[in-house]
């Protein structure tokens, strides 16, 4: 079942990967001779004009292209993220949108920002005064313009695709409420240090009464350090908000209207991805992670790829389970993401020496899936057990770990107990225990890699228990071509259970 919606995961992300192009013709985007603004773009961002029928005038654009970019194919498509005051905010916005994104957080994006040209005529929504300006300005104009003109533009020239994401601080903020109050182009809204008091809170009622009418899903975050939303109007908009909305509110302290906008926009950002986070994705059996990402086209309005730590790590966990197919379109989705890897060949042939193999008798799912034994068999194990684990031929003696097998609420229940440098009690609760001739064996999920089920074999000898531990449901050779080093372990009864 889960290969059958990975291979729909890549059918779907497949000619048009990733979201799909705006097909409206319009102006193109054109290399600006002048460049970035000295000293207020990195070297990543490129300045280009675009010539707007709707605003009358020629727009200086910057674009940041992610990582990827030069590595993928014409069919990879990128979620797209424009921010207002781009000649100021998308430094910032860049810094930290490439960190979340090599770190799984987010997925990698287009990022597009907007140089003023006259900012309070843009930024404030017809109805609303905001610095003394009339109440006719040109905020919807300018969305126009973005919508009808420039992201098309994008799509075409940079492959920009779904979702859409809108930064705006400030006055920018407004904008980006009111984008959120009335239009559906955008999913995900961040609105940094928001005047939204302005007007008896005009711009808090039009959003409140776009969540009353249960309006399209929507991603609004709202982080401030000045200005902001009141309780009031906060709680009004949350209690009228529909299920498909995801509203964060957030006060920053130490911060400034000014200094407000790089940990907002990181912030904001993660919040607003949080379930595409590699942090939120199921991490054991590997087979579960490329399933979830495939489900969360649902909530997004496209396929987008899962993060390149996250898939890198999916393949190789597939590969030491020994699943040549789940493995091979791991690795696929990888190279049509983030690019063919340099190693291309050797993986091919990895993936080529696994598909000849006879499948896995034992998996992970099953071990997990294994039910514990009956209470009475394990009665003569019960209570608590003390000793040591070592690797190599010198044991070691200093009872540093226990072992507790008990009966709570009706259920066999068996742990293993450290303590850190403080002397804390560290507990890990096992979900695998078996009966075996002459002990027993029981484990859990390895918290690091090989992600696997740690395994202790246990023999019962006397009132002391010996074996080792392995790491089942995966190979016993690491993807060196070493074989996983072992543990042993001696343990002796410290308190006993009931009989």
């Amino acid at each position: 079942m889960r290969l059958t919606l990975l291979i729909a995961f890549l059918v779907t992300v497949g000619p048009t990967i990733l979201g799909s192009a705006t097909a409206q013709q319009g102006p193109a985007l054109i290399v600006d001779p002048r460049g970035a603004i000295p000293g207020s773009q990195p070297p990543a961002a490129r300045a280009f004009l675009i010539n707007s029928a709707i605003l009358k005038e020629t727009r200086r654009i910057f674009v940041a292209l992610p990582a990827s970019y030069e590595k993928t194919g014409a069919s990879r498509r990128y979620p797209v993220a424009v921010v207002v005051d781009g000649e100021l905010n998308l430094a910032p916005v860049m810094a930290v949108s490439s960190q979340l994104a090599l770190t799984g957080q987010i997925p990698e994006m287009v990022l597009i920002g907007i140089e003023n040209s006259n900012r309070l005529r843009d930024l404030t929504p017809p109805g609303l005064s905001v610095s003394g300006s009339t109440t006719h300005e040109g905020g919807d104009r300018f969305l126009d313009f973005i919508e009808r003109e420039l992201l098309p533009a994008v799509d075409r020239q940079f492959r920009g695709g779904l979702p859409r994401t809108f930064i705006g601080h400030s006055s920018g903020g407004i904008l980006a409420t009111w984008l959120a109050a009335t239009r559906s182009t955008f999913l995900c809204v961040l609105a940094i240090d928001t005047p939204v008091a302005l007007g008896d809170n005009w711009i808090a009622k039009r959003l409140t009464a776009r969540a009353a009418a249960k309006g399209p899903a929507l991603r609004y975050a709202s982080f401030e350090a000045r200005y902001g939303w009141s309780a009031a109007t906060w709680s009004a908009l949350t209690r009228a908000a529909p299920a498909n909305w995801l509203l964060h509110r957030e006060h920053l302290v130490h911060e400034s209207h000014e200094s407000v906008v790089m940990p907002a926009a990181y912030l904001g950002l993660r919040e607003l991805f949080a379930d595409y986070s590699m942090i939120a994705a199921p991490t054991s059996p590997a087979t579960r992670a490329l399933p979830y990402y495939a489900t969360l086209a649902s909530h997004f309005g496209a396929a987008i790829i899962p993060p390149k730590k996250l898939l890198n790590d999916v393949y190789h966990d597939l590969l030491a389970e020994g699943r040549a197919n789940e493995s091979k379109a791991a690795y696929e989705l990888y190279s049509r993401g983030y690019g063919v890897p340099a190693d291309d060949q050797a993986q091919r042939a990895r993936i080529a020496a696994l598909s000849q193999r006879t499948a896995p008798a034992e998996t992970i799912e099953g071990l997990l899936a294994t039910p514990f034994p009956p209470i009475e068999a394990m009665k003569p194990y019960l209570g608590e057990w003390e000793g040591d684990l070592w690797m190599g031929e010198e044991e070691t003696h200093d009872g540093r770990e226990r072992l507790r097998i008990s009966v709570k609420d009706g259920r066999l229940v068996g742990e293993t107990i450290n303590h850190d440098a403080s002397g804390r009690e560290l507990v890990q609760r096992w979900t695998y225990l078996k009966m075996t001739p002459g002990g027993f064996t029981y484990g859990f999920m390895n918290g690091m890699r090989p992600r696997a089920v740690v395994l202790f074999e246990a023999k019962a000898l006397g009132e002391g228990l010996r074996g080792e531990q392995r790491f089942g449901g995966i190979g016993n050779i690491s993807p060196e071509g070493e074989p996983y080093p072992r543990l042993h372990f001696a343990f002796h009864r410290s308190k006993s259970g009931p009989r």
